[in-house]
């Protein structure tokens, strides 16, 4: 990205250098799956073996040291929820001290790419008028790992309940300390260290309700066009007004209508004005928050939190089953109100003491989630309510493919879950025979794959890498015009996670049968692509993983998805 965006820069400048330019760099650090060369966590190694709690401490520290905090800040204490560190056997400790160091790797790297990015304005002499806004963070640091950090971070996401135990032994299974972080595993880091890396604060990513799940760090530079410079900004700010920023810092107002369509008013406040003035009267004075049922009120300083009873990282079932329609009362979940003027840190709940303005922020995010269209709550938690209340992205059950589709990302491959459907492959076999990959969606951490090994036709499905089964062929795969299909029937459609029945037939006869106790209920990968001829990527099966991509050596026609109906 670095590399490419630095030629943009180069090319863009050369060909009209006088006209202005705009780049929007995302990595995906630190987001989970959390994948760096070894040469950058290396570096670390070592350096977190006194665990999250020391470690949060000498943050905290850091923070007070380099002013970023106010001094008197207080520093929140563990929930029961994460566990200390001292109560960890030795060789957990190891292993969660790796994933931090291949955490604190994954973001220096990206550190030093975006930093290369930056240099580049100064070689082409156009840094002084350049305006860099470096937000760092998403949602504030991620507890989605769980209690034990995740081989494969959408474990949590698809609802697969792991204990402790079982998490531990997959980790072992796909690499352990050695492999963490490199490509064998889709790993997510332990809970405890995203509680710490939100240090001061309380929580983390999806508990909206605190600071420590919406608070990151920004960091903006201008030197042209900001006078009072080095310094701390304080005012309340939020993702919403750099945009307005932007706009106003550029001279251009937001466009009242597009390609002939009318645009909803921009939201936000633009933060110009502090640029020259380091104790300007703030300007953005409320503020909604909300994620999966979490949710704030800011309004003067003053901030209401009411946080659901829900694991923030787990999707537990009965703990779901509390929240479904009809069973929740979010207006009963408990009530917190900090004043953060004089409380940085949310560490002194004032609700008891002052219930009217307990109500009164109540009552305003009532009024602004209906103004701006957060309602219903937990919409986003559908999914996980059954598909009366998620129905599928498609209505399109038919889905006809030709060889060279490849690379197809998640959101168009044939959504399979929760319901029966057939593949039908319609093939040419050669007299020599043939072998390699005819359909494949994903890869070996989540996924499914239609293949011939060995002269045999065989399916595989992989339940997120917590397990893995392959249905073989009782029959070699015969030569000339062949039909090969894969039938799943489904126990439940519609029943998230459904089992079902498998089976494999050549030219109409049956060849092999099988059970899938469990299946994926939501997605197998949010970057896995589905191929036809060929498994690009990480394989679905591990067993062809050394001729990858196993480009299939015959002829594939056609290959077509017939998906049944998800139960009303």
């Amino acid at each position: 990205m670095a590399d490419h965006t630095i030629n943009w820069m180069n090319v863009q400048h050369s060909v009209a250098p006088d006209q202005p330019f705009f780049i929007y760099f995302a990595t995906g650090a630190s987001h989970a799956p959390h994948q760096v060369p070894k040469e950058w966590s290396d570096k670390y190694k070592g350096k977190f073996d006194m665990g999250w709690d020391k470690y949060r401490e000498q943050v905290f520290e850091r923070q007070k040291k380099l002013g970023v905090i106010p001094a008197d800040t207080k520093l929140t204490p563990r929930d029961q929820a994460f566990p200390a560190w001292e109560s960890l056997p030795a060789d957990q400790k190891k292993l969660y001290a790796r994933q931090m160091e291949v955490y604190a790797g994954f973001q220096e790297s990206a550190d030093h790419e975006i930093g290369r990015v930056v240099n580049e304005t100064k070689k082409l002499g156009i840094a002084d008028n350049t305006i860099v806004v470096y937000i760092w963070g998403d949602n504030g640091a991620s507890m989605e790992g769980t209690e034990t950090g995740s081989f494969n971070e959408l474990t949590m996401q698809n609802g697969i309940p792991l204990t402790p135990e079982q998490q531990l032994a997959l980790i072992k299974e796909y690499g352990g300390l050695e492999s963490w972080g490199g490509p064998t595993m889709a790993p997510h880091y332990a809970s405890a260290w995203a509680w710490a890396g939100n240090a001061p604060f309380q929580w983390g990513k999806q508990v909206a309700s605190h600071l420590g799940g919406t608070r990151d760090g920004m960091v903006i530079s201008w030197p042209k066009g900001i006078t009072d410079k080095g310094g701390i900004r304080s005012q309340f700010t939020h993702l919403i007004d750099v945009a307005p920023t932007l706009l106003e810092a550029a001279g251009i107002s937001a466009p009242k209508e597009v390609d002939g369509e009318k645009q909803i008013p921009m939201h936000g406040t633009s933060f110009l004005y502090t640029f020259d003035d380091a104790h300007a009267k703030e300007r953005h004075t409320q503020q909604y928050f909300e994620v999966f049922g979490n949710r704030a009120m800011y309004k003067d300083g003053w901030w209401l939190s009411c946080r659901t009873q829900r694991i923030p990282w787990k999707a537990d079932p009965v703990a779901m089953e509390k929240l479904a329609p009809g069973k929740w009362d979010p207006d009963k979940d408990p009530s917190e109100l900090y004043d953060l003027n004089s409380d940085f840190s949310q560490s002194n709940n004032l609700a008891d003491k002052h219930p009217e303005k307990v109500k009164e922020l109540k009552s305003l995010f009532w009024d602004e989630a209906k103004k701006y269209q957060v309602l219903p709550l937990l919409a986003g938690m559908s999914v996980y309510f059954g598909p009366q209340y998620s129905p599928p992205a498609t209505d399109k059950t038919n889905f006809t493919y030709n060889t060279g589709t490849e690379n197809l990302s998640p959101d168009v491959a044939p959504p399979v879950y929760n319901r029966s459907y057939t593949i039908n492959a319609d093939l040419e076999v050669p007299t020599t025979g043939a072998e390699g990959v005819i359909v494949a969606d994903a890869d070996y951490l989540g996924g499914y794959a239609l293949f011939v090994e060995d002269k045999k036709p065989r399916f595989t499905y992989s339940f997120m890498g917590v397990k893995s089964d392959t249905l073989t062929s009782s029959d070699d795969l015969p030569s000339g015009k062949v039909n090969l299909r894969y039938e799943f029937t489904a126990d439940h459609p519609g029943q998230r996670g459904t089992g079902g029945t498998s089976k494999l037939f050549l030219n109409g006869k049956q060849v092999a049968e099988g059970r899938l106790d469990h299946t994926v209920a939501l997605a197998f990968s949010a970057y896995g692509g589905f191929d036809i001829g060929k498994d690009n990527g990480l394989p679905v099966s591990r067993s062809y993983a050394a001729k990858s991509p196993f480009a299939f050596t015959g002829k594939i026609e056609k290959v077509q998805f017939d998906l049944g109906k998800i139960a009303d």
